[in-house]
């Protein structure tokens, strides 16, 4: 039995991965291929769909994402880890451990997938859970598959996704950058080196995410990469884990600090909602960091970057690094003015009290990016 292991990053489609691979279930264990889930409502899914078939359907995360509810929980009781809210009612890690081998000794796959950006934190939170990882398949073979994305372009995302899902993040102009400086999220070696290291085997590939997008996105780059024979006829997979518009995302981190979490979520939402119809500047143009912080950065990744190259045998494993140096033209603060422009009091009226009056306010305000 061979055992493939997607081990993130971060911000590099893996969501849509697991949608494809979750609503591809049943298709997948009758071609000798298990997604296996990890707890009851994965067992009920599963079980629900070998009766009526895959489909494209929305599903919860402890259905579509059951190995970061494995990743989280591992992390949880070696560490206190958080568990993101979006998981719930886990069984214990031993619990989980024993669906796992359960699925395994009934449905005898050849190859198995655990797929979650999640396990990208195991080098910095605990290694050893990576053997604990690999000791579910004692008399398995395995590769490894991570991908990674240049570090401004990731960090612009990943402060996204903070934001977004009502994080109280600071800025990352100036040295609001630094905080991720010894972190998965910059020193890609923490997230990926132990990974290499600690699985048996030499079927391990790092991935440019610029790569992954060439050769048609996250689904198709892994299962070309991943070991494994598909079948023909997937589902694939819609559009997930939409972003904010990067000119809404400095509006939604303030609301984030003054308003209450449920008042911050309604106009993230409503923001969310109706982005698509709003008179903003294109997303390829905002700037998150300014020309000082690009440099620091970029001088703070080298020795990441060398290790990657000289890991994967490339002469630059991001070959437009130097581009991390480049300003987009529109700074986050004019970008952000641009939207609170298009706000008017018609298009935020259905708004709550609360949400519509900090929208007004910082509309009123001269220089919204100082509140």
């Amino acid at each position: 039995m061979h055992v493939s292991l997607y081990i993130g990053h971060h911000k590099v489609g893996s969501t849509s991965l697991q949608v494809f691979l979750s609503q591809n279930v049943v298709r997948l264990i009758r071609n000798g291929i298990l997604y296996p889930y990890t707890e009851m409502q994965g067992a009920a899914s599963v079980a629900a769909r070998m009766l009526s078939g895959d489909r494209a359907s929305a599903l919860t995360a402890n259905v579509r994402e059951p190995h970061s509810a494995l990743a989280y929980q591992f992390m949880s009781e070696a560490a206190n880890f958080p568990i993101p809210r979006q998981f719930t009612l886990l069984p214990a890690r031993q619990q989980m451990i024993r669906a796992i081998r359960m699925q395994v000794a009934e449905l005898k796959p050849k190859a198995v997938i655990l797929c979650s950006e999640a396990f990208a934190n195991f080098g910095a939170v605990k290694p050893e859970l990576i053997d604990a990882v690999t000791q579910i398949f004692p008399d398995a073979t395995f590769s490894v598959y991570g991908a990674l994305r240049r570090p401004d372009e990731y960090l612009a995302s990943w402060h996204n996704q903070r934001v977004k899902v009502g994080e109280r993040a600071g800025l990352l102009a100036g040295e609001g950058w630094r905080s991720y400086e010894a972190t998965i999220h910059f020193n890609y070696r923490l997230a990926v080196e132990d990974w290499l290291i600690r699985v048996p085997g030499d079927a391990k590939v790092l991935r440019n995410y610029a790569d992954i997008l060439a050769a048609g996105g996250s689904e198709a780059d892994f299962m070309t990469h991943s070991g494994i024979d598909f079948p023909d006829g997937m589902i694939p997979a819609r559009r997930a884990n939409k972003s904010l518009h990067p000119a809404l995302v400095e509006i939604v981190r303030q609301a984030n600090h003054v308003l209450t979490p449920p008042e911050a979520n309604t106009l993230a939402q409503f923001l969310m909602k109706n982005q698509a119809s709003l008179d903003l500047p294109p997303a390829s143009d905002i700037e998150f960091f300014g020309p000082e912080s690009r440099r620091a950065m970029f001088q703070a990744f080298l020795p990441s970057h060398a290790w990657l190259s000289g890991i994967t045998g490339q002469a630059a494993f991001f070959p437009d690094i130097d581009d991390m140096l480049t300003c987009r033209p529109l700074p986050e603060a004019e970008a952000m003015r641009a939207a609170l422009a298009a706000l008017s009091d018609d298009r935020i009226a259905p708004l709550q009290a609360r949400p519509r009056e900090f929208l007004a306010h910082l509309r009123a305000t001269p220089n919204p990016t100082e509140v």
